[in-house]
């Protein structure tokens, strides 16, 4: 009998197998795409089941049958020879192939429930475990999904988080989940553990370990006692998930109730295989407008609004109404003290110069220039100690947060000191003169650096005039 006639060959098709066959009615097969070289035989002497392209006794006669021509009579007659001569065999080998089928088919069973109970016990604690549960679970199942992206849906990459909305789990999963060949998605999501010290979840398909700077920006209009706020925290993701730290005011106290404007941006401190991955991503485009302490260069930037604090309430409207009454107070008392201190700034400093270059012009100095120059001086000694006691209580903090023109306030206290330094450098010349050629240069200096102050400070103050009101009414900061 030839080798190619004998039929001993078992096919296994979806969950049964069929046979015997000869190798050509295999080949056969084959041509009608019934079988492919993937497909598993067996014959006995064989331990297990393998495909065709494995088992090289029956590739090598496939491959003659495939260059041979034969005839349909030539193919048909020993099929039925074989069939003839060996009545018997056939059965038998039925039998002893069921025999051994029963252990693979066992093996691919077992395994297919122990594969299933073991997904559906991953998916069930990555659903329903607590986070210190899934923080452990979570780098297997990220290696998991990323080899098979089909089993994605099927696990909670993300802790279910009890402080968060359900829209809020929702949208940090999926952002969480998107590939990131369909683009760049980072999402924010408030804690809603204490809205009197914010939390934010950062959620991202960037690189794991990405650096963000998250920045919180209070909208001045709406914030209750306080004329401004902002902070920054940083956070780093593990597996696409973070969380700042909380925002306080300084001291650690609580941030003024009203509406905040959160921005989440990449930090200028990233690992290197991080930057490099980065560096190849479409930018994410803000939202909003960005305010001004946020960064106006980056390359991924996301923006919500929240109000926090508690309720916006009939209560909070009342006294946010009552706040900014006291505030126009304050700006236009504030603006009268500022204009009064610009105004005696600039008079000292015009006649202490004009007196002052008389005296430096005179090759001998007359008794009359120097008794005005003592008058003025004095008066400007009265005037310099009554401004030092001042502007000594405005501390930066009190500037930022307690004035509504605190800029301009600075800008007060810096013309002050340089018109304090000119005056005690004139004054020591005219008490004992020095060399012309060393004092000249400290003086243009210090005469430079006065005159330059002063004139930003009357600048400030026409830009305080010409400000536009707010919606609500309050004057604005604009231009300073």
């Amino acid at each position: 009998m030839n080798i190619e006639n004998e039929k001993k060959w078992f096919i296994y098709v979806n969950d049964h197998h069929e046979g015997p066959f000869s190798v050509n009615e295999l080949e056969g097969k084959k041509k009608t795409s019934s079988i492919t070289d993937e497909s598993y035989v067996w014959c006995e002497g064989m331990n297990d089941w393998l495909m065709i392209s494995e088992v090289k006794e029956l590739t090598v006669e496939l491959k003659k049958l495939e260059n041979q021509e034969f005839s349909a009579k030539a193919t048909q007659a020993p099929a039925q020879t074989t069939f003839k001569k060996a009545p018997a065999k056939a059965p038998v080998q039925k039998e002893s192939k069921k025999k051994s089928s029963k252990l693979p088919l066992y093996l691919v069973l077992t395994v297919f429930v122990i594969l299933f109970l073991t997904l559906g016990t991953l998916s069930g604690l990555s659903r329903f475990a607590p986070e210190s549960v899934h923080v452990k679970i979570r780098p297997a199942l990220n290696k998991l999904t990323d080899k098979i992206p089909a089993l994605s849906p099927l696990f909670h990459l993300m802790p279910s988080l009890s402080d968060l909305t359900d829209t809020d789990q929702v949208e940090l999963e999926q952002a969480l989940h998107s590939p990131p060949d369909a683009g760049v998605r980072i999402t924010i999501a408030l804690s809603q553990n204490d809205l009197n010290r914010p939390v934010f979840y950062v959620s991202t398909n960037l690189p794991d370990q990405t650096k963000f700077d998250v920045l919180l920006v209070g909208n001045p209009e709406t914030l209750l006692n306080k004329l401004q706020y902002s902070g920054q925290n940083s956070v780093t993701t593990a597996f696409g998930l973070g969380k700042t730290e909380t925002f306080l005011a300084d001291g650690g106290q609580l941030i003024p109730k009203g509406e905040y404007q959160v921005i989440v941006n990449e930090s200028s401190d990233q690992p290197e295989n991080v930057r490099a991955a980065l560096s190849s991503l479409p930018p994410v485009k803000p939202a909003q407008k960005l305010p001004n302490q946020a960064s106006q260069v980056a390359h991924f930037v996301v923006t919500k609004t929240y109000f926090l604090g508690g309720p916006r309430d009939e209560t909070y409207l009342t006294r946010l109404k009552q706040f900014h009454e006291k505030v126009k107070q304050n700006a236009d008392r504030e603006f009268l003290e500022l204009k009064q201190y610009s105004d005696t700034l600039n008079l000292q400093f015009s006649t202490l110069t004009t007196e002052f270059n008389r005296i430096y012009q005179a090759k001998k100095v007359p008794p009359q220039l120097k008794a005005a120059w003592i008058k003025d001086a004095t008066t400007w000694q009265q005037i310099n100690n009554q401004l030092e006691q001042t502007v000594q209580t405005w501390s930066k903090e009190t500037m930022d947060n307690e004035f509504f023109y605190g800029r301009v306030y600075a800008l007060v206290k810096s013309a002050y000191e340089s018109t304090k330094a000119l005056f005690t450098l004139e004054n020591g010349f005219v008490e004992k003169p020095v060399d012309h050629a060393t004092f000249d240069v400290q003086h243009g200096k210090a005469l430079s650096e006065t005159r330059d102050s002063l004139e930003l400070l009357r600048a400030k103050m026409d830009a305080i005039t010409k400000a536009p009101k707010s919606q609500s009414g309050l004057p604005t900061r604009e231009g300073l």
